[in-house]
């Protein structure tokens, strides 16, 4: 009998409620599957993007694809929507088999089993795996069971779990297939910014981050290091990308450079950007970097380069919090050390931070406000922090009690609200920094405009949770306001721009809007 020579794979990308993200993860697996000649194809569940449809209507879009395999990729808050979705194309296409994959299968293996849902879940990097699999199914060899980095559903129900596989050798790894995704709609929805990796792993082990889970699961199943997790991309392989995505989307107008970390290798840094200049790309870009990973020569560099955004995970300014809990151990002096030095190269910084984290105080979040305004960061961001399962951090919740389950079951992102369990007045007073953070920092600077924030948040922190409740939604259109008065009158502040968790200085704004085109683009001056 003849049998196709090619299968088709439909990726299923649920991303609700969240930025409209690209999942390299499907780029770097749809580019594998076609370098072995099978076909493609992708439903990212975004309604920033598109209209999401319903779960029937997704069947019908499932059914049109006619695919051989339907492919999951999750993170943890958005796993109920894709068991909801699994379940609807259960129901309609009962032979079709479905895998899943993403960061939430290797931190919760054991959850998603249970659910017995899927037909092969997918564990650690499976740029190799996944393509090996689908080959045997096309070829009904019953090895199929066999692959390394899955778990396979048995007939009688039961899951075989296969070991884990070297991590993949990123040298060897075909083009991520990028036109997966509508990069088109993305990049007009994104203000033309693309995310691009140049490497993969993290050496740090943050209590709340899952790279310290993989490594550790890699370690005891393959012997691999921390070392060997980190690797990179061929630097010409990257700079190829990156000039052909400008050829093909002229649309796209920055970089995002969504490294874990990518000031870590200073040499590989430097002679990046040199290169990246040489080769004519005068495209901006941002990058992840950190306070214990920053030199001068990486600064010097990124300065001769057009780096538009430096970003550093400041996470808390109460260095108890930072060591004890999030396992980050650096010091407020290594903090500001570094902002200074991004100062003098003149580039701008992004700081990040967290709030309503496990023991946090009143105090501790005052000192994350502190810690924000002494360093003056040209923006910055902010979350409330989530225990994802699997974590070190989800443990401490666990044997803390800290965690109202329903109310994390509730939760489909981490800028809403805490699902701690803190006293009422703390648990207010994370509501009101999740709209009022930069308030905080602004009423802090020595500038005329911080006796203006101060008296709003005198009227902010007299409020009960009711009267919070009935006024948090106005904070935003009043912060605009607030701004585009106080940036006409020249006085200098943060205000939220792009999106409801980031403040921007407002030299930036300026600069941006062409309203000073005799000032470059710079952050605040320590």
């Amino acid at each position: 009998m003849f049998k196709p020579t090619t299968m088709r794979i439909l990726f299923i990308y649920p991303n609700l409620n969240a930025e409209e993200g690209f999942n390299h993860g499907i780029a770097a697996l749809s580019g594998c599957l076609r370098a072995r000649g099978h076909q493609t194809d992708l439903i990212n569940l975004n309604e920033a993007l598109t209209e999401v449809p319903s779960d029937d209507e997704l069947v019908v879009q499932v059914r049109q694809f006619k695919p051989d395999l339907v492919a999951f990729s999750v993170m943890t808050q958005q796993y109920p929507y894709a068991a909801r979705l699994s379940r609807a194309i259960r129901a309609a296409l009962p032979k079709l088999p479905q895998a899943i994959g993403g960061v939430h299968t290797i931190m919760c293996t054991q959850q998603v089993k249970r659910d017995h849902l899927w037909d092969f879940i997918g564990i650690g990097e499976c740029d190799q795996a996944l393509p090996e699999l689908v080959d045997r199914l096309q070829a009904a060899d019953p090895s199929y069971v066999n692959v390394p980095n899955f778990s396979v559903r048995l007939p009688d129900g039961s899951y075989r779990d296969n070991s884990l596989g070297p991590y993949p050798n990123l040298e060897a790894l075909p083009e991520k297939n990028y036109e997966i995704f509508d990069l088109d709609t993305m990049l007009a929805r994104k203000n033309g910014w693309q995310s691009i990796l140049t490497s993969r792993g993290c050496p740090y082990r943050c209590s709340y981050c899952f790279n310290r889970q993989v490594t550790e699961r890699y370690r005891a199943e393959t012997g691999q290091s921390i070392k060997q997790y980190l690797r990179h991309y061929p630097i010409d392989t990257v700079i190829k990308q990156i000039a052909q995505l400008r050829r093909l989307h002229p649309g796209m107008t920055t970089v995002i450079f969504d490294d874990d970390l990518f000031t870590l290798d200073p040499q590989y840094c430097v002679e990046f950007f040199s290169r990246y200049v040489k080769a004519g790309i005068d495209l901006p870009f941002v990058l992840n970097a950190h306070v214990q990973s920053f030199s001068e020569p990486v600064a010097k560099a990124l300065a001769a380069a057009p780096c538009k955004i430096v970003k550093f995970g400041l996470e808390s300014g109460s260095d108890l919090l930072r060591r004890n809990v999030l396992d980050r151990h650096m010091s407020n002096q290594q903090i500001a050390a570094a902002f200074r030095l991004c100062h003098d190269y003149g580039l701008h910084t992004s700081a990040f931070v967290m709030f309503g984290m496990p023991y946090e105080t009143p105090e501790m979040m005052r000192q994350t406000i502190e810690l924000v305004a002494c360093v003056r960061p040209g923006r910055m961001r902010w979350a409330i922090f989530f225990p994802f399962a699997g974590t070190k951090s989800y443990t401490i919740c666990q044997l803390g009690d800290l965690i109202d389950y329903p109310r994390l079951r509730s939760l489909d992102n981490y800028f809403v609200a805490s699902c701690l369990r803190f006293a009422p007045p703390t648990d207010l007073l994370i509501r009101k920094l999740q709209r009022t953070f930069h308030w905080r920092v602004n009423a802090l600077l020595d500038q005329p405009a911080a006796a203006e924030y101060r008296k709003l948040l005198e009227w902010v922190d007299a409020m009960d949770a009711d009267q919070w409740a009935r006024h948090s939604q106005s904070i935003l259109q009043l912060d605009r306001q607030l701004s585009d008065r106080l940036l006409a009158e020249g006085k200098r502040h943060y205000s939220i721009r792009y999106t409801e968790v980031m403040a921007v200085d407002s030299d930036h704004v300026l600069a941006e809007q062409g309203r000073d085109k005799s000032k470059p683009v710079r952050t605040w001056q320590p």
